[in-house]
This record gives C-alpha cells, sequence and structure tokens, in this order.
C-alpha cells in the first residue's frame, strides 16, 4: 500500500507532493466556484503548510478561517449583510478543512467542526430566501440537514436529496449542488446520514444499511408540501456512491438517481492497494503495521483513525470486518434511472465496480466516465464541480421530465 496516500483519488498534481494533502487542497480550490473559497487566500494558506505535516496544515488554515470570519462578523454588524454571507462561507471551508488531519481524540476536532458549523450557519441566515436547517427524525435522534428552496415555496417543484461521502458534511454539500440546483429552479435536501458531519459526536455511526436512513430522509422529504413526489431525485458522492446505490434497491419513492461514482463492495474497494499477505494475518498484525507506518507518513493512519471513530470502532481491523457487510446486492431490480459517473483519476478497483455496477443494471441508465481533457477526472470531479452539476441536472431534467429553469 502507497505509504503516502490512502487511496487513488487524482493522477493530477496541484500543489502538495503528499498526494493526499494535495487532493484536499484541490477540494478547497472547488468551493470557489459557489463562493466557497478565495484563491489569494488558498496560496497563502498553502504557503504557510509543511508538505506532508498535518500540524502545519491545521495552524495554516485555521489562522486563514479566523482572520475571514473576523470579517465576515465585522460586515454583519456594519450591516453589509452580502459581504457577511460571503466571507463567512469561506471561513466555513478553511475551519473544515482545517480540521481534515485532526485525530478524533484531539478537542481541537469537536471545536473545530463547531466553528465551522456556525460559519456556514450565519451564512444561510443572510440567503433570501434564507437556507432552511432541518432535524429528520432517526431512531430516537435526527439527522441534520439543510433546504434549500428551488422557487418561491408555493409551487411543488423537483427535489435532489444530497448525501455525502466518509468526509464531507451537509454543510459543504452546498458547494456541491447547492445554489447548482436552485438556479434551475431544483430544491436540495442535503443531510448527514449516520457517521458523517458532526453525527458522531451524537453517538451516530456508519452503517452498512444506508437504506434505513435514506428511507427516513425520503420520509421527510415527501411530508414537505413543496417537494413533488413524481420528480424526487437522489445523489451521492464518494462514500454516498455506495449508500445511494445499495438505497435504491429498497427504496422505490426515488424517481432518478446519480452516483459519482457507484460502489458495490466497500470491503473490496477498501482492500484493494493492501498486499494479500497481510490481508491473511491476525487482525493484530494488520493494527500493529498500521500504526508502524504512521512513523512515515501520519496522514493515511489518522484517516484511518478518522474513519473508525466514524464507524464506531477502534481499530482498523473491526473497521474492515464492518465493511465486508457493506455490499450492493439485488442490483437488478433497481427500477428508477440511474446514471453512472467516474473519473479517470479514480483507482482501478473503483472503475472496475462502477462497471460491474453499471452492467448489471436492467433499469434506464447512463455512463459518464469523466476524463484529464474534461478537467473533471478526480475524485467525484472535485476538479470541475462545474461540469459534474452540468451533467448531473441536465439528466435529472431529461429523466424526470422537468420544465427548463432560466
Amino acid at each position: 500500500m502507497n505509504k503516502e496516500k490512502l487511496w487513488q483519488r487524482s493522477k493530477q498534481r496541484i500543489h502538495f507532493q503528499n498526494e493526499d494533502m494535495d487532493f484536499y487542497f484541490a477540494w478547497i480550490l472547488a468551493h470557489q466556484s459557489e463562493g466557497g473559497s478565495a484563491l489569494g487566500e488558498c496560496l497563502y494558506a498553502a504557503s504557510q503548510v509543511k508538505d506532508g505535516d498535518p500540524e502545519s496544515w491545521y495552524t495554516a488554515w485555521a489562522e486563514i478561517a479566523c482572520r475571514v470570519e473576523s470579517q465576515a462578523t465585522h460586515a454583519l454588524e456594519d450591516g453589509h449583510r452580502v459581504s457577511a454571507r460571503e466571507a463567512y462561507l469561506r471561513a466555513f471551508t478553511y475551519h473544515q478543512m482545517a480540521a481534515i488531519f485532526v485525530r478524533p481524540r484531539d478537542q481541537r476536532l469537536r471545536e473545530t467542526w463547531q466553528k465551522a458549523q456556525w460559519c456556514f450557519r450565519q451564512a444561510a441566515a443572510q440567503f433570501s430566501p434564507p437556507i432552511e436547517p432541518v432535524q429528520i427524525p432517526f431512531e430516537g435522534k435526527s439527522l441534520p440537514g439543510y433546504f434549500l428552496h428551488g422557487n418561491d415555496g408555493i409551487r411543488k417543484a423537483p427535489t435532489l436529496i444530497m448525501i455525502g461521502g466518509g468526509e464531507t458534511c451537509a454543510e459543504e454539500l452546498y458547494f456541491w449542488v447547492g445554489p447548482a440546483g436552485v438556479r434551475r429552479g431544483y430544491h436540495v435536501l442535503m443531510v448527514d446520514l449516520p457517521g458523517q458531519g458532526g453525527t458522531p459526536f451524537d453517538g451516530l455511526f456508519f452503517r452498512t444499511d444506508s437504506e434505513a436512513p435514506i428511507k427516513a430522509v425520503v420520509d421527510y422529504a415527501l411530508a414537505r408540501p413543496e417537494v413533488d413526489a413524481d420528480r424526487l431525485g437522489l445523489f451521492g458522492i464518494s462514500g454516498g456512491g455506495y449508500m445511494v446505490s445499495r438505497a435504491i434497491t429498497f427504496e422505490k419513492r426515488i424517481k432518478a438517481c446519480a452516483a459519482s461514482a457507484p460502489i458495490i463492495d466497500v470491503h473490496r474497494l477498501a482492500t484493494a492497494e493492501i498486499p494479500p499477505a497481510l490481508l491473511k494475518a491476525p487482525a493484530f498484525v494488520g493494527d500493529t503495521l498500521i500504526k508502524l507506518a504512521g512513523l512515515q507518513s501520519p496522514l493515511p493512519v489518522i484517516a484511518m483513525e478518522k474513519f473508525c471513530w466514524q464507524a464506531g470502532v477502534s481499530k482498523a481491523s473491526e473497521a474492515l470486518e464492518m465493511a465486508r457487510h457493506a455490499r450492493v446486492e439485488r442490483i437488478g431490480e433497481i427500477a428508477c434511472p440511474v446514471l453512472c459517473m467516474v473519473g479517470e483519476g479514480e483507482s482501478e478497483e473503483q472503475m472496475a465496480q462502477v462497471h460491474e455496477f453499471y452492467n448489471a443494471l436492467k433499469c434506464p441508465k447512463e455512463l459518464r466516465i469523466f476524463t484529464a481533457a474534461d478537467g473533471a477526472d478526480a475524485h467525484c470531479q472535485v476538479n470541475n464541480l462545474n461540469l459534474m452539476q452540468q451533467v448531473v441536472f441536465d439528466w435529472l431534467d431529461k429523466v424526470l421530465e422537468c420544465e427548463r429553469a432560466g
């Protein structure tokens, strides 16, 4: 397994030699398209980071987050709501990304997460209409999210439910599809499922039966009077590609589903780059070797620690054992149209699973492979969110027979 990265997500290099750090930098830059980052701020913060060093990464992004948050607060105090909204959105991104390499037991993780969420909610209140925070009941607790209105709220409209991956949060999904959906007349419901965002702090952890929480989300969406039940879409990115692909084998109220990229076997994907001999070794051997690998490059180890925390387990071996049950079966029973997307910069195993899923579908389906020439070949098209949005919503317009907005 490459000690410098956890999984293959891009073949392009932007700034850092460390591949994980470079990918997250591309992710931060991607937020520019909807006002979630500024090039000059990003380049300055990156210049303060020691390549591959998680502590310097935290310090650089936390400092610029606090600086921009202060600008937002002063703007709001002076009555400049637009400027405040824009600065709070950027401060959210920088706080969120400051935490990406913070270990779960470090108190700064929760503190930074709370700062990020607060900044986003400050920004949300300055929109017209405001972005609406929601709490979706689920098994005695609640799934946090946001509802963006695609029209005046009087007429029913097509609605897209957006599900992120293991490293996203509902707030961050705004930059993936929020304004893009609203511009096209779609309501957008962005939700954290168990294990995502801040839910582990509340005792909600990853689960393999994603159809259960997604059912609760669909129940909530269809209870809203402005949601058109005949035009309800579902979109998942990264780990959300598994969650939505599995859910639609059970959930028949979804009328169209997009995934970037579909995952049908999480264990296969997670272990594709691990030597077979290590996989066959006793669990304690693998756990020990992962700790030793952290002496050479801490970032993949931190990522594994956070995954374990989100899954509610303490060891990598326990997380991998849980992943054995994360599979998509009965693919041929999926009835709604499905859009499968993947970038050619993804791993061979990810690409193989996309084709396996697509070939097993018997419903109306489309496959889009993004290339380097598209500028969208990285994981979940993070290097070209505008193109991804165009492909997803143009497809939804077609299969849901939506009237074109704008």
